[in-house]
């Protein structure tokens, strides 16, 4: 056991000294106010404990970054980088083993370029439609990013010289506001319809224009809850797609998007893939039967949404998805 006493003008000071010098494992055996209004911390820590990092911020997440990239792979060569990049995102088995056998028999020189191959022999893409042939409700867990997604397509729509009406069903305090300032912004109108009656009588003003139906975050797990979103759905005779997170827990994913899949979605929009990690719910979700429409891989609205292609799947597994290639600087 190592015993060091340390001194500074305050208390967060001499506590930082503590942390960068003996590691955040370190004992506090006792603190002292010294005469000249400093502080006097006496710590011990174990011998041979692990000194901490004295990286800077930046160096340390450079760090951790080189950290990820060799345990997904992006080292390797060919099929082993998919390997390793598919074990990396916890994708599950079943997904696993066809796409590596679809990678062996595709193999191209180029990995990203492989894997998109085998994910579009595997999976469907169907991207929303600019002018949709019937309403569109955006179902999901709170958080999910539902009406973002929504603001993005409807801005989507309006570069392309179409209006849609922007509905909210979402009863929590101040969604319908934050919905309305997006439609202000675009010069949309927008309906609130707190329940299917008002849902009904707010589509009667559509007069041909699409529709684009927001709600309120519903767990995938409480079957009552999917009932009332089915129900909402009928009402509006709405296709119902899913909006997901792109890093949650695969297995979480594959059920939540099977339930949706229950309740008639057929296709799907995940969000947030600058935060995530490993991305496994991407292909989980698949898996249970949903073609992919778009990808969000910036919270910021302006920055739109991507067609969920299997090259932009391929290079969010095997590449940053934050960094755009070819194909995205041409949609």
């Amino acid at each position: 056991m190592r015993l060091r006493t340390f001194t500074a003008a305050s208390i967060s000071e001499a506590m930082a000294q503590v942390r960068r010098e003996l590691g955040p494992d370190a004992i506090i055996v006792a603190t002292q106010e010294r005469a000249d209004g400093g502080v006097s911390i006496r710590a011990a820590a174990e011998e041979g404990a692990v000194q901490p990092s004295k990286d800077s911020p930046k160096l340390a997440a450079k760090r951790r970054e080189a950290e990820r990239a060799r345990g997904r792979g992006d080292n390797a060569d060919g099929i082993t980088r998919i390997a390793r990049a598919l074990a990396w995102h916890d994708v599950p088995d079943s997904a696993a083993e066809a796409i590596m056998d679809a990678a062996i028999s595709l193999e191209d020189t180029e990995p990203t370029a492989t894997l998109a191959h085998a994910l579009d022999a595997r999976y469907a893409v169907h991207p929303v439609e600019i002018m949709p042939a019937r309403p569109i409700l955006f179902a999901g867990a709170p958080g999910a990013g539902k009406s973002s997604v929504m603001a993005r397509l409807a801005a989507r729509a309006v570069s392309q010289g179409v209006t849609p009406l922007l509905v909210s069903c979402d009863q929590r305090a101040g969604a319908a506001a934050q919905m309305q300032t997006y439609a202000k912004a675009l010069q949309l109108d927008f309906e609130a319809a707190p329940g299917a009656r008002e849902l009904d009588l707010v589509l009667d003003s559509a007069n041909g224009r699409p529709v684009f139906i927001d709600t309120g975050g519903v767990n995938p797990f409480e079957l009552d809850a999917l009932e009332s979103l089915t129900y909402l759905a009928a009402t509006a005779d709405a296709e119902i797609i899913a909006v997901m997170e792109a890093g949650q827990i695969p297995a979480d994913a594959e059920d939540a998007a099977a339930l949706f899949t229950s309740i008639g979605a057929a296709r799907v929009i995940f969000t947030r893939l600058d935060i995530a990690r490993r991305m496994g719910a991407l292909l989980a979700a698949g898996e249970a039967g949903l073609s992919y429409a778009h990808i969000a891989a910036s919270p910021f609205i302006g920055s739109g949404l991507a067609p969920a292609t299997p090259l932009r799947l391929a290079r969010a597994l095997l590449e940053d998805p934050t960094e755009d290639g070819p194909e995205e600087a041409a949609s």
